[in-house]
């Protein structure tokens, strides 16, 4: 006869039973679903297909280096066993006080038997499951490693079975419905709410710090309700109008892009062979951490002295409407749209590892001279290398000429693309690749591949003048 401790409970038609598992009960009796069922068929499938990549990619190391790992509760089917539920009787007990008069302690405490012939699979947790058993396996190699005491932790195990007199097609239906109930109604945090509140993730800690102590970026109210950065918006985009330098999602983004030197993407982001993933997933030093935000600041405090136009008002500088007659100059800048700003930030950390040293990054001065190219590129969007590479008119009618187009906007179609076109020409402009004539005719042949919506009645010409635009815009 086997035993738990278990909490009874019910909703709809469903009564389970809340029993703790040690890791080694579980890996030793609890089986992963295509152990149980042979499913030939999508009607008779019960779980996800298994994704061992997963389990090794992120669940395992989770398990052996994190110190606060934490489940919620695996959701097991028990079928057969011959399941007894014995209630204890919590108002009979001495010593319960004032509580033993709740009518729920009646039938809700007890112990839950089975014969020892039930079959226990997964219904919910399998990744979390196949981790487990990796690591209470002596015979497993991905057991090395495993923390102290792993095999005796334990977990909330949520027990649900088959109702009296209900057939094994019957329950399964039921087992497939409840599968899909706790997907569909389980809703992830978005990527917003992910950077507030991780306290792993060491782009996210940084990337919160910034926002509490950089002169740029610090709101004095609360920061949730920031008009420096927007916190809310979980696509990284900003609504027109929006008082806002960028948002949240694009700030992290941008911090992973101004960290990631040549030098940790060769030696290891602690000089051990640790990945950029490995910080996001397991919490450094506080010592790493204050060296990371250091060089972050000195960067931010390096682009600030390269680009004065980051510290104006933003809805000053993100104008999609032209002026009658023509562009306005300075109307709309790459480095105030989070669409492009992600693009300065790599090219700004490709001048950094080309003129500095990797521990020379954190001192403002030199970061600032060295991104000081930075101030002599054109960055207006309705400017060359942009317009009509990732700056194009909204009108789908044929244009004749510049000056009848009134609103422009990001692109949409081909953005990774339009990208790197923007970025080759302006690392060739800065002088952090260089082309020979057969290089240089091959980008000028990709861009006006990616060329859209030119004026009906310029044709080659008004491309020629562009090119002429971009290569008078080489600092020499």
């Amino acid at each position: 006869m086997i035993t738990y401790p278990a909490l009874k409970a019910e909703m709809g038609s469903w009564r389970y039973f809340i029993v703790r598992m040690s890791m080694r009960e579980l890996a030793e009796s609890v089986k992963l679903a295509h152990d149980v069922h042979d499913d030939k068929t999508l009607a008779t499938a019960i779980q996800r297909v298994l994704r061992e990549g997963r389990a090794h990619k992120d669940i395992i190391p989770y398990l052996k280096y994190q110190e606060d790992r934490f489940f919620g509760s695996i959701v097991v089917a028990a079928i057969n066993g011959n399941p007894i539920w014995q209630p204890v009787d919590m108002q009979d007990q001495e010593g319960v006080g004032l509580a033993g008069r709740d009518e729920r302690l009646k039938d809700s405490f007890g112990i839950l038997a089975f014969d020892g012939t039930q079959d226990y699979y997964a219904l919910d947790g399998q990744h979390r499951l196949y981790a487990i058993k990796a690591l209470v396996d002596p015979s497993n190699p991905e057991s090395l490693g495993a923390p102290s005491g792993f095999k005796n932790e334990e977990v909330s195990v949520i027990v649900v079975m088959p109702n009296e007199h209900e057939s094994q097609d019957e329950f399964l239906i039921r087992y497939r419905r409840l599968f899909g109930n706790l997907n569909r109604y389980a809703k992830p945090m978005d990527k917003a709410t992910n950077i507030i509140m991780d306290e792993d993730d060491a782009f996210a800690i940084i990337t919160r710090r910034l926002i509490s102590e950089h002169p740029h970026f610090k709101w004095d109210g609360v920061q949730k309700e920031s008009e420096r950065i927007d916190c809310k918006s979980s696509s990284g985009s900003l609504k027109k109008g929006s008082p806002h330098f960028t948002s949240l999602v694009t700030l992290y983004e941008l911090t992973r892009d101004l960290l990631d030197s040549q030098s940790r993407r060769n030696l290891g982001w602690d000089g051990d062979g640790k990945s950029q993933d490995d910080l996001q997933r397991f919490r450094p030093s506080d010592e790493m951490l204050d060296l990371l935000y250091d060089e972050l600041s000195a960067i931010w405090d390096g682009l600030l002295d390269a680009l004065p136009g980051l510290a104006d008002e933003p809805h000053l500088k993100r104008h999609t409407d032209l002026e009658e007659g023509g562009f306005e100059a300075g109307s709309d800048y790459a480095y105030m749209r989070p669409q492009t700003q992600r693009l300065v930030a790599q090219i700004a950390r490709i001048l950094i590892d080309k003129e500095l040293l990797p521990e020379q990054a954190s001192d403002a001065a030199l970061v600032a001279e060295a991104l000081a190219p930075l101030g002599d590129l054109n960055w207006e969007l309705h400017g060359v290398p942009w317009r009509h590479v990732l700056y194009v008119p909204t009108s789908n009618e044929e244009i004749r000429v510049v000056e009848d187009m009134t609103r422009w906007k990001m692109r949409g179609d081909e953005r990774p693309a339009s990208n790197s076109i923007c970025m080759q020409i302006l690392l060739w402009q800065v002088g952090a690749a260089t082309q020979d004539e057969d290089g240089l005719n091959e980008l000028r042949g990709k861009w006006e591949q990616i060329l859209a919506t030119l004026p009906f009645d310029e044709g080659l010409p008004y491309v020629d003048s562009m090119w002429a635009e971009i290569e008078a815009g080489v600092l020499r």
